[in-house]
């Protein structure tokens, strides 16, 4: 199955989350394990904590 197929059988829900992810993270997270894009939004929001205080 291609990524194109698998696009089809996602939930609307799924398709928002991973423009959400990929907008954050500026790449395509639609092929990212999910441990991949955990750690990378955590490295993100720890950058920002940073840069507040």
């Amino acid at each position: 199955m291609n990524e194109q197929e698998k696009t089809v059988f996602m939930s609307e829900q799924e398709k928002t989350l991973i423009n959400k992810t990929s907008s954050i993270l500026r790449k395509d997270t639609s092929i990212m394990r999910l441990n991949d894009i955990i750690e990378e939004l955590v490295h993100v929001i720890e950058s920002k904590i940073k840069i507040e205080k």
